[in-house]
């Protein structure tokens, strides 16, 4: 009776460390976005929203596409070196292409499909192959979406980008 007392008392704190002492085996990346109001981003210009019946690409387009190219480069090798984790080096990538290009809708959203693919990837629960496949299928849906779009950002270049890596017909 007595040691059935005394493990009534203690069962659920016992449970609770228990529960909790796994948490700090497992890591799980926090998710730092960027703020709903950046301070240091480029301030859009007047066209960076075109009509599409006028639409032309940035004239800095392919070379914005082209510095975030080379900084993902740069952030793969600290990831492949251990320096840096893929959820750290996809934040970071972000951060980069909002200061080089500011942001807009099609680009913002390709981030957050990135940056899902980064965390699942990372936590084990897909395949490199599976990522890309996921990315794929959302660069696929805005070439849908791009032809039918009234107004178009101007500068898609992390979205261009992706399409260059992945060997698809970019956003034009």
């Amino acid at each position: 009776m007595l040691i059935m007392r005394i493990m009534k008392k203690y069962i659920l704190p016992i449970f609770a460390v228990a529960a909790l002492a796994g948490c700090e085996s497992i890591y799980v990346p926090t998710l730092k976005e960027v703020p709903v109001r950046p301070t240091n981003v480029k301030k859009p210009k007047a066209d960076s929203q075109v009509s599409a019946t006028g639409y032309h690409l940035a004239p800095s387009h392919w070379a914005d596409v082209s510095k975030i190219h080379d900084e993902a480069r740069r952030l793969s090798t600290q990831v492949s070196q251990g320096s840096l984790t893929k959820v750290q080096a996809a934040q970071y990538l972000n951060r980069f292409r909002i200061q080089q290009v500011g942001r807009n809708s099609v680009d913002d959203s390709m981030y957050e499909v990135y940056l899902r693919s980064a965390v699942d990837s990372q936590r084990g629960e897909i395949t490199t192959e599976q990522s890309k496949q996921y990315i794929q299928g959302a660069l696929r849906g805005w070439q849908q979406r791009w032809k039918n779009m009234d107004t178009k950002p101007s500068n898609p270049a992390f979205t261009n980008f992706l399409m260059e890596v992945m060997g698809m017909q970019p956003l034009k």
